[in-house]
């Protein structure tokens, strides 16, 4: 299936993207847009692409600081606001008006927070391993908030001279070690966008380092039901088993609220990691196709 880069003008530079182009036609009703999660790029997205039906215009994003795309200039914060504002120039670039929507982890908290926000726009909703926005006890907000503002200073003020380089046996380690149960295949192709060659077969990351202190709104859960009133079409959350293991109480609560407000709502189960949609996207897809091809 053809695929191609995209270039996104913004005002700092650009937004890269990967698109996975239709065929035989393009059809408006089969316009999907991928988010990929926190410190991945859009190359999360290849291998579950390639199970879906090829009739579908997907379009993988590279959020601003990540994979391909420009960071943003020094003194400024990654914020869910600004990944906000890149899902908008994206879809305003491709002159989509209706679209399905899919993201993966922080990319699932974005996808929702998006779908929130312009409920007509998404006719579909699917979320990967994530679901609901960022909860915090009201006690800890000030103390939260505190680290992760200083966390983003000291972040700006370090030297930006020549980043550390690996090799890729190194890398794997890394990514193994991050907390988020990356096998060494998802390294490897999350390297594809995420990190670049040097001459003496070393690897370094393109990635932003201040995107590690994103800063991503925490709601209190007595603001959940007003918030998700905003997108009532429908949804298909996608869980991993062992996963991350989110909170079961908490989510069962967005879920009531969701089946409440949305037109559909379905929750499915896989066995697997966190980037279960990258080492096995057959079974992801086996839940994804028959969702998106539903009218």
């Amino acid at each position: 299936r053809p695929t191609a880069e995209l270039k996104i003008p913004v005002p700092y530079g650009h937004l890269a993207a990967k698109e996975w182009l239709p065929r035989p036609n393009e059809d408006p009703n089969r316009r999907l847009l991928c988010i990929h999660g926190h410190q991945d790029n859009a190359g999360s997205y290849d291998a579950l692409l390639a199970e879906l039906d090829p009739r579908w215009h997907a379009v993988a994003l590279d959020l601003t600081g990540h994979g391909l795309s420009t960071h943003l200039p020094r003194g400024c914060i990654y914020t869910i606001f600004h990944y906000t504002c890149d899902v908008i120039r994206a879809l305003r670039f491709l002159g989509w008006e209706r679209f399905c929507l899919m993201g993966h982890s922080a990319g699932a908290l974005l996808a929702h927070h998006y779908a929130n926000l312009f409920g007509d726009q998404v006719k579909k909703l699917v979320l990967l391993d994530a679901f609901g926005p960022y909860f915090v006890r009201s006690s800890t907000v000030l103390e939260r908030t505190r680290g992760i503002t200083l966390e983003s200073l000291r972040l700006d003020d370090k030297d930006t001279g020549s980043p550390p380089s690996y090799t890729l046996d190194e890398i794997v380690q890394l990514y193994a070690k991050a907390g988020f149960e990356y096998l060494p295949r998802d390294a490897e192709v999350l390297m594809q966008r995420g990190g670049r060659r040097t001459e003496d077969g070393r690897f370094f990351f393109t990635r932003d380092a201040r995107t590690k202190a994103a800063f991503w709104t925490r709601m209190d859960r007595a603001e959940i039901e007003d918030y998700m009133k905003g997108y009532t079409n429908d949804m298909l959350v996608v869980h991993a088993v062992p996963g991350l293991g989110y909170s079961v109480t908490c989510q069962r609560r967005v879920a009531d609220i969701c089946r409440k407000n949305c037109k559909t709502f379905e929750m499915a189960y896989v066995e697997g990691n966190h980037h279960v949609h990258m080492n096995r996207p057959d079974l992801v897809a086996a839940h994804v196709g028959p969702f998106l091809e539903k009218p």
